[in-house]
């Protein structure tokens, strides 16, 4: 009987609280769509931020295949660009940005969200432009002479590098969510 008697109890109490008006504090609701308003829309610079960091890490560790201006932190006897400058120093400078700068693109989008991927997407010109001048800055602070010739092959190939890179993997990433039911 007092089983029956508990079960009723708590079916009341279920039916009230089904019944009753709930309101949440505004505080916790504003919180929550503040989170869903930026987890669904990035900022630019945000983004931008994160891939500075993540280029910051892969950039350097690049240097360690790839001298660039002849910037090796590491000392390593090998480098890419013995072999690139084989085909002239043009392309060595072009192949050069288009590696330092792909290499960055690959792991960022391991690291950003898809949103924030979709935020790259939209703005990939300035942000792979500002990230290869901001790149060449401080090859130039680490006392590297550039030239202007070579620097502006070396800024072709990064641009070209990082926006071919952003556009291949938002095709790639476009036609895997077309096949995936």
């Amino acid at each position: 009987m007092t089983d029956k008697r508990n079960e009723n109890e708590l079916m009341n109490e279920f039916r009230e609280f089904v019944a009753s008006e709930s309101t949440v504090p505004k505080e916790l609701s504003d919180k929550i769509l503040n989170f869903v308003r930026y987890d669904l829309t990035p900022s630019s610079i945000f983004v931008f931020t994160k891939i500075f960091f993540v280029h910051l890490f892969v950039g350097t560790l690049s240097l360690a295949v790839c001298d660039q201006f002849g910037i090796n932190p590491f000392n390593t006897s090998f480098s890419l660009a013995h072999y690139f400058m084989k085909a002239g120093h043009s392309f060595c400078m072009t192949l050069c940005g288009f590696l330092f700068l792909s290499l960055t693109t690959i792991v960022s989008w391991f690291i950003l969200s898809k949103t924030e991927f979709l935020v790259l997407k939209q703005n990939t010109f300035l942000q792979v432009f500002f990230l290869s001048l901001l790149s060449l800055g401080f090859f130039s602070l680490l006392g590297a002479e550039i030239v202007f010739r070579s620097g502006i092959f070396w800024l072709l190939g990064a641009l070209l590098g990082g926006i071919a890179l952003v556009n291949l993997i938002a095709n790639l990433q476009g036609r895997h969510q077309q096949q995936t039911p």
